[in-house]
């Protein structure tokens, strides 16, 4: 099987605002990924247009030509790896070597990802660490407020999916601070002029609301509700 990636200069996205970013192929996604097929924002619309041409290499590239772009952004510009995807390696297999690259390539430049990978394997987690030391910013992406307990065990950064009831600041059952998106509360903010997940060092989590037709279908998932 081969992962292909796509690299935007400027997205068009009106969240992510005029950055670049960047589509991995599916094939990368954790298959116990409980939003993949339930609501996965990136499987609809546009993005999911776009997504379903990459998985196919119509739009896709290797991860060397990948590096070579990611090299090209200016110093200190924030840019947002897999705006679908997940990180290198097929399903739950991380493959360290590739995001050693990526990191590398990224070098003197601002760029954050999410992932489902499982830092339940050790390899995973020593290399995800390792990444987020390195300056590239890999939030691990919880399904609902527990899980978010238990991956922010880990030290890193942590995002999650809250219920389309909660508010701009909410808490985990342990009591960790959840902060809302803020491009989910005006159309003045987008990731290229936010940068809070591009802060590994925080001291909160950052929450994200479900989003389109499946989004009650996401609900349930991020209330814990089997």
């Amino acid at each position: 099987m081969t992962t292909f990636y796509h690299f935007s200069r400027v997205s068009s996205n009106r969240k992510t605002g005029p950055m670049p970013v960047t589509t991995t192929s599916r094939d990368t996604c954790p298959p116990d990924c409980a939003l993949l097929g339930h609501g996965c924002y990136a499987e609809g619309g546009p993005i999911g247009w776009h997504w379903k041409m990459v998985d196919s290499g119509k739009r896709g590239m290797s991860l060397e030509m990948l590096c070579r772009h990611i090299r090209t952004i200016p110093g200190q510009m924030l840019w947002r790896h897999n705006q679908a995807g997940d990180l290198p390696g097929i399903g739950g297999e991380l493959d360290t070597d590739a995001l050693a690259r990526i990191v590398k390539a990224n070098r003197g430049r601002r760029g954050f990802t999410y992932t489902h990978k499982d830092i339940g394997k050790r390899r995973n987690l020593v290399a995800i660490r390792d990444a987020n030391a390195r300056g590239f910013t890999v939030n691990l992406s919880a399904d609902n407020a527990a899980h978010a307990d238990t991956l922010a065990d880990s030290g890193l950064p942590t995002v999650v999916v809250i219920p389309l009831a909660a508010g701009k600041v909410t808490h985990t059952p342990r009591g960790r601070k959840i902060v809302q998106c803020p491009a989910e509360n005006t159309s003045r903010v987008t990731c290229a002029n936010c940068g809070l997940c591009y802060l590994s060092k925080r001291d909160y989590l950052i929450g994200f609301k479900a989003k389109g037709r499946k989004k009650l279908e996401v609900d349930l998932i991020a209330r814990g509700t089997p």
